[in-house]
């Protein structure tokens, strides 16, 4: 699920004429091994309890032999613009179909958008106890002074 910062839930990704043409253009192996591979990456997020995905920081700049080339080579007719927009709106539809929920927004300090993950209340207490289990009071006494 994913919605702005507002509650605003989205159901259908933007642009979806580029979207739809850009993906007709890729073969559903291709597809499927991407959807699998940002699935992978937006749940090694929420494992690591970092619960932010930044659409920018996902790929380098080097996409030849990766499983992005398809979208530079097939998808985009090779226009680096195109392909940079096509992989933004398949990380934002990948998102809208997850049970999770995730907000937006759009920032200057990355190039693309900044999702991050609405997190239930049993989770928080789950690591506000993780933490206590690991940082005493003496702890920090010790570490940072009186």
């Amino acid at each position: 699920m994913l919605s702005s910062i507002n509650y605003d839930f989205i159901n259908s990704v933007w642009h979806k004429d580029f979207f739809n043409a850009s993906r007709s253009r890729l073969s559903d192996k291709d597809y499927k091994a991407m959807t699998n591979e940002l699935n992978t990456i937006v749940q090694k997020s929420i494992d690591e309890k970092s619960d932010i995905v930044v659409s920018s920081f996902i790929l380098g700049s080097y996409w030849s032999d990766t499983i992005w080339d398809a979208i530079y080579s097939k998808a985009c007719g090779c226009n680096e613009e195109y392909s940079a927009q096509f992989f933004g709106l398949l990380l934002y539809q990948v998102l809208i179909d997850r049970e999770e929920t995730w907000f937006f927004i759009k920032q200057d300090v990355a190039r693309g958008m900044i999702y991050f993950r609405e997190k239930e209340v049993s989770e928080i207490k789950e690591e506000v106890a993780e933490v206590k289990a690991t940082v005493s009071f003496d702890d920090l006494k010790n570490k940072f002074g009186d």
